[in-house]
């Protein structure tokens, strides 16, 4: 918006320039008038002075000799100067002695000289004495019209007038050169000051010429506007990587949670409006975690990269993938035409992250589990959504990883189930209702009870018996397992060091220990409270861990077992071959036994191959400093296939079966012994040399 011509600065420039020359033109020129006026004037007195003297002179003779003719001839003389209207000769008494007039109307000579009067500003007068040897004779008046100044006056007039005409026409061009070097400039710099305003555009910037003050003035203007424009880009650049970041995730660019839920909802409104189907894929890496901590978080960020590639290269543009955090990613599927897309879908999923990823130099494997859930069949709401996909996808993992499963309302039940159990565990482990089982473990070779292991068992007040199976993975994803670990490791220590009398040698307790128990900073303090609590020893404790304590970090694993080695606590890997079995991080952790799973003693005098694996199992064990433990025997003939192979020490059913009351089994074992023969500081015994 250019401001109006009528009020603009420039008009105003305009009319001020005008006025000006037009009141310096009139100044000049009155003074110029006036200057001519008192010039014309001064001319006119001088010359009827001079007239007036020569008159005088002429006129001596006649008055000395009183001849009047003579002095009317001198007179009429004046007659050749128009502008002297009247010459009135006075004798020296005062009377007029003669006269000359050019209109004999005009009565300007009086009779008597002392009768003379001023005459107005008509007519211009002088009178002079006519002097003969120093003598008074007469006196001469001259008088003369002001014709002569008068057509000089309308004469300057003309000249004023036109010199004013010309001063506004000057006046005129004046103001329109100052307008265009003054107030065009400003009236460009106001207008794209105004542009900056209104639309907020820093771009605009005001032409420069010369190097004036307003040169300089644009110039700045235009400096200034560079460096808001470029505060305003920078400003612009930080505010969108702030929403960003807000919407999308920082390491691989995908959509976040919070943008997830907004699509969500917006799809969701959509299908329900168009009655469409819709599906949610929530993803789990399987293996990330090991991957993580076993080369490092660079290498687990350009793992996660490289995975959002390879699955945003398979979904269509109009659905929407995204990583919620860690190793976890969705993808809403929008107007599905049938359910059986999303499975087709997963399996792509699947396929694509089946192929090896190449990270300097390093060949990583992984897989990925995935929960379904879908709209409408199982969930009309965007929450019930991502919560049943999350339910399947766990419900994935739990079934073998690498594979896809789909909400169902059985699996809803499961889910509920669930967390009914958690909520009944909870109340289990604050009222004391998990009971301590201990099985027997016994050494191979000379068939001797070298230890009990320690075992959860639940048995609730109305629901009855529930087996470890359902709830140890209940309290491990609740976070319930560290409280429960901690009160079970503290009740089987307790009973150890009360058995440890009714023995000839020193009976170790064996305590289960979940990865998430493990990981924790605080867990050496942990062991070392209880063991001062119960006064139990460190070398009558062994604890076991599974293959997945490899996934809280190996050099951390490895300085927490080296810290419990060191007190004479002995570590066994527990279950082995079932995780991840990861045998290259074997040597890099210290423990002292590794306790083969019972699925492959199942089999074991069945089948060839079950025999070839258990003796690879043993070698592996016995190659790295480390005792065989064999769990599952249930039958004479694996008892005899274990001590072939070079097993060391073994459980199961066969020799024992899981008893509340260790210290009855303990009588009934050592009935033959009064009072067993205990060292002051005794050892175990049940470690083989190496």
């Amino acid at each position: 918006m250019r401001p109006s011509p009528t009020s603009s600065f420039a008009r105003k420039m305009t009319v001020m320039a005008l006025l000006a020359s037009a009141l310096a033109s009139v100044t000049l020129m009155a003074a110029f008038v006036e200057f001519d006026t008192i010039s014309s004037r001064a001319l006119l007195q001088s010359r009827l002075t001079t007239l007036a003297d020569v008159v005088g002179q002429n006129s001596t003779a006649a008055l000395n000799f009183d001849d009047r003719t003579a002095a009317v001839e001198v007179l009429e003389a004046l007659r050749s100067d128009p502008p002297i209207v009247s010459g009135c000769l006075y004798s020296a008494e005062g009377r007029l002695f003669a006269r000359y007039t050019r209109q004999v109307d005009l009565k300007l000579c009086p009779a008597a000289y002392s009768q003379t009067t001023s005459l107005g500003s008509r007519y211009a007068s002088v009178t002079r004495p006519v002097i003969r040897q120093n003598e008074l004779v007469g006196v001469v008046v001259l008088i003369s019209d002001l014709q002569d100044l008068q057509r000089r006056w309308r004469y300057m007039l003309v000249v004023a007038g036109c010199l004013g005409a010309l001063a506004v026409i000057v006046g005129g061009l004046s103001g329109s050169f100052l307008q265009k070097a003054i107030s065009r400039p400003i009236s460009a710099l106001a207008y794209a000051m105004h542009k900056v305003t209104a639309d907020n555009n820093y771009t605009a910037r005001v032409k420069v010429v010369g190097n004036d003050e307003i040169a300089e003035l644009g110039a700045g203007f235009n400096t200034m506007l560079a460096e808001l424009q470029g505060r305003d880009e920078a400003r612009r650049l930080a505010e969108a990587k702030l929403r960003f970041q807000a919407h999308n995730d920082t390491l691989t660019g995908l959509p976040n949670r919070l943008l997830l839920a907004d699509r969500l909802s917006q799809s969701v409104a959509l299908a329900s409006r168009e009655q469409r189907m819709l599906a949610l894929l929530y993803i789990d890496l399987d293996g990330f975690k090991l991957v993580n901590d076993s080369l490092g978080h660079g290498v687990g960020d350009t793992l996660l990269v490289q995975v959002a590639e390879r699955l945003l290269g398979r979904v269509r543009r109009s659905d929407t993938l995204a990583r919620l955090g860690g190793d976890e990613f969705t993808v809403l599927l929008a107007l599905l035409n049938e359910k059986e897309d999303a499975a087709l879908v997963a399996k792509d999923l699947l396929d694509v992250l089946a192929a090896p990823f190449h990270i300097e130099e390093h060949e990583i494997n992984i897989g990925a589990s995935i929960g379904i859930s879908v709209f409408p069949d199982t969930a009309r709401e965007a929450v019930l959504l991502m919560q049943q996909a999350d339910s399947a996808m766990y419900a994935a993992k739990r079934n073998g990883r690498n594979q896809f499963r789909f909400f169902t309302d059985e699996l809803g039940a499961l889910v509920r189930e669930r967390l009914n159990l958690e909520s009944l565990l909870r109340g289990a482990v604050v009222r004391g209702e998990i009971d301590i089982h201990y099985q027997p473990e016994f050494d191979v070779k000379s068939g001797r009870l070298i230890r009990f292991e320690a075992l959860a068992r639940w048995t609730h007040p109305t629901i009855g018996s529930i087996p470890p199976d359902k709830f140890i993975p209940v309290a491990e994803e609740s976070g319930l397992i560290v409280s429960l670990g901690a009160y079970i490791m503290e009740r089987a220590c307790g009973e150890a060091v009360q058995w440890q009398p009714m023995t000839p040698h020193p009976i170790q307790v064996a305590v289960n220990v979940s990865s998430i128990q493990f990981c924790r900073d605080s867990f050496v303090d942990e062991v070392v409270d209880i063991l001062t609590r119960t006064g139990l020893k460190p070398e009558l404790l062994q604890l076991e861990l599974t293959e997945s304590v490899m996934l809280t970090g190996i050099h951390h694993s490895a300085e927490i077992m080296k810290r419990l080695r060191g007190m004479g606590i002995s570590m066994v890997i527990d279950d082995f071959g079932t995780g991840y079995s990861c045998l290259s991080y074997l040597p890099s952790l210290p423990f002292d036994a590794l306790k083969i799973d019972r699925s492959f003693v199942k089999e074991l005098h069945l089948r060839p191959e079950g025999e070839a694996m258990v003796h690879s199992l043993v070698s592996l064990a016995h190659n790295i400093g480390m005792r065989v433990i064999v769990e599952g025997i249930e039958q004479t003939e694996q008892l005899d296939l274990i001590r072939a192979l070079g097993g060391n020490e073994m459980q199961g059913y066969l020799m024992g079966r899981p008893t509340p009351n260790p210290r009855a089994e303990l009588t009934k074992f050592f009935h033959h012994f009064e009072k067993p023969p205990l060292s002051p500081d005794p050892q175990p015994e049940s470690k083989p040399p190496a």
